[in-house]
């Protein structure tokens, strides 16, 4: 304990970090209506969440970091440099595609162009920095909160259990299945794999969407019949 009576944390540490994250979202219970638009819920619900788990966690961890990008930034939640994706659920499937994400990911810097085609993608993964190690405090994460319990998990996007294609949303996760494997996470030593494995399934939903498009891409609009 330190002099004002608050626990001892190293807030440069991965697991000290997590621990702080988890023991304020385990005191947070928020209501949420079923009726309106679902979007618009969400969106309301988690500014609420993120603004009573900084609360809690500028209460608790003094020295903790804590930033909120402005709106469709690539991350929600940026706590000690650890970039969070917060999702409320009903144990649905979303969508979780962010290529800034998967760069950062792989290399631990942040891409300065956001807006990429999958060609100008492709090269900036070919050329980005690779790390030859994890590092965790340099992966995307994901907060997930269930509505109806409340319950929740903490997990870099390389501790997913599943990955989902999807020719028209690229990548998806079912979080009822992620509840249902909470304790998956991947080896140290193959973190390299399960890149690789994320990158596939994101070329296989390419695949899979350019497929759905080839024949009419290819059609003679003049010989159509109007």
């Amino acid at each position: 304990m330190n002099q004002d009576g608050l626990p001892r944390f190293n807030m440069t540490s991965y697991a000290d970090t997590i621990s702080a994250i988890t023991s304020e979202c385990e005191k947070i219970h928020l209501t949420y209506s079923s009726t309106g638009d679902g979007r618009i819920t969400s969106a309301i619900k988690e500014k609420e969440f993120l603004e009573t788990l900084e609360k809690g966690l500028r209460q608790n961890y003094p020295s903790i970091s804590f930033h909120i990008p402005a709106d469709r930034y690539w991350y929600d939640v940026m706590i000690n440099n650890l970039p969070i994706n917060l999702k409320l659920t009903t144990g649905g499937t979303d969508n979780v595609f962010n290529k800034v994400a998967i760069l950062y990911t792989i290399s631990g810097e942040v891409v300065k162009k956001r807006n990429m085609n999958f060609n100008a993608w492709y090269s900036e993964l070919n050329s980005c920095t690779k790390k030859t190690a994890r590092d965790r405090m340099t992966e995307y994460h994901y907060l997930v909160v269930e509505k109806t319990s409340g319950k929740f998990l903490l997990k870099s996007i390389l501790d997913i259990h599943t990955f989902k294609t999807n020719p028209c949303n690229i990548l998806q996760i079912n979080w009822a299945n992620e509840f249902l494997y909470k304790e998956h996470t991947t080896a140290d030593l193959d973190f390299k794999q399960t890149i690789q494995h994320i990158l596939k399934k994101v070329q296989a939903s390419i695949q899979q969407c350019i497929a759905g498009m080839k024949e009419f891409a290819e059609a003679d609009m003049n010989a159509l019949a109007l």
